[in-house]
């Protein structure tokens, strides 16, 4: 008897037994080889009680089973096929496979009514191949290699059904693991895979159904993948978890037109277009990736945590825009997020250190895309990194927030994008560092916070230390309540507005700048509707200036206090031009006060500028309205003047009567009536054409009638604008 013939002996007699058959793995091959012909008649002939055990095997020939309804466990251990077992189409009872080495594996359409089990040391120098096939329990690949030849796929699964879970804890793939289409009734465990199919799919779950949760994170190691992980479309019902992992890809997907120019370049590491998850995506604690990750129009039931992730290509992009204004530039793109909708919180903040920095926050090398991004919650990127010189770093057009964005300490290489955003609550930027904003083909910048038409529930917190570079514009944005800028450094070189808040809304508007704060460039309220505003002398020495026509408010104050003629000087130096509105403004907010003088104060230096820019006819008749009746707001000044002239009249002609005009007319000489007279125009009182002058008393008598005259015309203005007022 051949040693072939025992072997096999062996086989059969263990199989109808039903135990297990152990073979030595230090024995010679040939004492240990078992034909696949031999276990295939076994399978198709055997008895009710019998199983096939196999231990240390070598399989040869072809262990075929396609199509075949098996009864009895299959069960090998550390076994060797020489080619790969064909079991398409089978019905299996039980297939283990643990620690064997296969040159690939044939499963289209297998069905196995418990668990399959290929793990501890499975190695399979091929293709494993499960196409739709279906599993009434656990698919076990824990552990396993699985090295893909030629056509770059390790496994194929595609549409496969698992009652149960997929345990690939620790798995090691050499190609694409295609899971397109899968039905899972529990969790997919991948923690501490290493996937590896560098320039195409590492993992393709393209259309995946989960009813527990993915887990790509450290269990068991770290998750690693060397190519593009797809989960477009995938349906998941707990959550998705990648904490920790390391994703590398290099496969750039079609260029997307970035406003108002270029493509993104999108190398795409994480794919999960439309996902759905009822649970929390989790995508940090380590998380890096070297490539773009992409989650547009998803939809997320729980929270989307970013904290401790490191997402693009680790360095800061080089600058794209440059003065000679090509048309096409390309943005990198570090997270594609538009359209995701997030039921609960987007959490990418760092925590604390003993220091007072922030560790373990989100850095991103390129843009981050919230374009149309709905976060029910509330949003914290404070401490985060944005890196992404010169272009758009935080793109978030639309963006509605339900709770607060907090954007607290956050550093940012970029401009910052929110226009018409919704916060319904707070826009927290204090302590906010924006530095090398998006720049214009001509080499002027834009601003670095941009949230013109952005409504804002409740605050606007730009304050404790926050730098826009680039300003900021708040153009027709709504704010609830307030809006501050106190010690705020806002704009810098190549900037020509440092804030614009043109037609803002709000309630209190804190603009408490110090000197050593001067906004570099124009600070432009135009039409800014406030109730209160608190400001500071940095604010008004603006190197731009600052626009206030049509700027309102009903109170105002600075800290410490100023006194009007401050805030007059404030006037003249940011309006070289009159306008006649912000002194308006000014004196109305002063009289609803109560505080009529000062109002009068500001009325007067009104029309003091106003007739200063006049021609000189104007400029000297505004000048004897100021000096006689104060413009009208100083009706007693006219009297005083009358007074002073009456009494030099009076006294003038104490001294010198006049001979009389008319001997037939006998007038008595009265020279308080006679200056009084020649005063106060249209009046008779009897003196005026009675009396003959000559000498000086012609020339004093001629100025006392002049002198009236312009005082009763000056009053006469000044009393109408005051009833005009009035």
């Amino acid at each position: 008897m051949t040693a072939e013939e025992t072997v096999e002996d062996a086989v059969r007699a263990a199989f109808a037994a039903g135990r297990p058959l152990r073979f030595d793995p230090k024995e010679p091959r040939r004492d240990r080889t078992v034909r696949g012909e031999l276990l295939t008649s076994l399978l198709a002939d055997g008895g009710r009680t019998a199983a096939l055990r196999l231990v240390g095997a070598h399989v040869v020939g072809s262990f075929a089973l396609e199509g075949a309804r098996v009864e009895h466990v299959v069960d090998f251990l550390d076994c060797t096929f020489e080619r790969p077992p064909d079991l398409r189409m089978a019905r299996l009872v039980g297939l283990r496979m643990r620690g064997c080495r296969v040159p690939g594996l044939w499963g289209r359409n297998l069905r196995v009514a418990s668990d399959l089990v290929l793990e501890a040391g499975f190695t399979s120098d091929g293709v494993v191949d499960l196409t739709d096939a279906a599993v009434e329990g656990t698919c076990r690949l824990a552990g396993a290699v699985l090295r893909g030849r030629g056509d770059g796929h390790a496994l194929l699964a595609a549409r496969i059904r698992l009652s149960g879970s997929l345990q690939a804890i620790a798995l090691r793939a050499g190609g694409e693991v295609r899971l397109r289409g899968a039905n899972v009734g529990g969790n997919v465990h991948l923690g501490g895979a290493r996937l590896v199919n560098a320039g195409r799919n590492a993992l393709d779950a393209t259309g995946v159904a989960i009813a527990g949760s993915l887990f790509c994170d450290a269990e068991g190691g770290r998750f690693t993948a060397e190519g593009r992980i797809l989960l477009d479309g995938a349906r998941v019902g707990g959550s998705v978890v990648f904490s920790g992992a390391r994703l590398h890809a290099s496969v750039v997907d079609r260029p997307v037109l970035v406003i108002p120019r270029g493509t993104a370049d999108e190398a795409a590491a994480l794919v999960a277009d439309r996902l759905r998850v009822e649970g929390n995506v989790e995508l940090d604690d380590g998380f890096t990736s070297s490539g773009t990750v992409r989650l547009p129009n998803a939809e997320i039931g729980g929270y989307l945590r970013l904290s401790g992730a490191v997402i693009g290509r680790g360095e800061a992009p080089a600058e794209p825009a440059t003065p000679t204004g090509e048309d096409v530039q390309r943005i990198p793109v570090a997270l594609h997020a538009d359209g995701i909708q997030v039921r609960g919180d987007l959490e990418a903040r760092g925590a604390h250190n003993g220091d007072g920095d922030r560790e373990g926050a989100f850095r991103a090398y390129g843009q981050v895309r919230l374009v149309d991004a709905h976060v029910r919650g509330s949003a914290s990127l404070s401490g985060v990194e944005l890196h992404g010189p010169g272009i758009d770093v935080l793109f978030a057009d639309r963006l509605r927030v339900g709770g607060t964005l907090f954007l607290r300490d956050l550093r940012a290489r970029g401009s910052l994008r929110l226009q018409n955003a919704e916060i319904g609550s707070t826009l927290d930027c204090s302590g906010a560092s924006l530095l090398a904003p998006r720049r214009r083909p001509d080499g002027t910048v834009k601003p670095s916070l941009d949230a013109r038409v952005a409504t804002i529930g409740k605050d606007l917190l730009c304050s404790h230390g926050f730098t826009a570079a680039g300003g900021v514009r708040l153009r027709l944005a709504e704010v609830g309540k307030m809006a501050t800028f106190a010690g705020a450094r806002l704009g810098g070189p190549g900037g020509d507005i440092a804030l614009n808040a043109y037609g803002l809304t709000v309630s209190q508007l804190v603009l408490r700048l110090s000197e050593d704060r001067t906004p570099v460039g124009r600070v432009v309220l135009t039409r800014v509707a406030a109730a209160t505003v608190l400001d500071g002398p940095g604010l008004w020495a603006a190197t731009g200036g600052v626009d206030v026509e049509d700027f309102t408010f009903r109170s105002i104050a600075s800290s410490p206090h100023v006194d009007v003629r401050t805030r007059l000087r404030w006037l003249r130096l940011v309006q070289p031009d009159f306008a006649p509105g912000p002194y308006e403004q000014l004196a109305t907010v002063y009289r609803d006060g109560g505080e009529e003088e000062l109002a009068q104060v500001v009325q007067l230096e009104k029309q003091h500028r106003r007739y200063s820019e006049l021609g000189p006819a104007g400029r000297v008749w505004g000048f004897l309205q100021r000096w006689t009746v104060g413009y009208g707001y100083r009706p007693w000044l006219a009297i005083a003047w009358l007074t002073a002239f009456w009494l030099f009249g009076s006294l003038w002609f104490l001294g010198h009567e006049m001979p009389k005009l008319n001997d037939d007319e006998s007038p008595s000489w009265n020279a308080w009536l006679l200056a009084m007279d020649l005063l106060i125009p249209i009046v008779d009182l009897g003196q005026d054409g009675k009396w003959r002058f000559a000498g000086a008393s012609q020339w004093i008598s001629s100025t006392l009638i002049a002198v009236g005259w312009i005082l009763a015309s000056t009053a006469a203005a000044g009393a109408a604008r005051v009833l005009k007022r009035v």
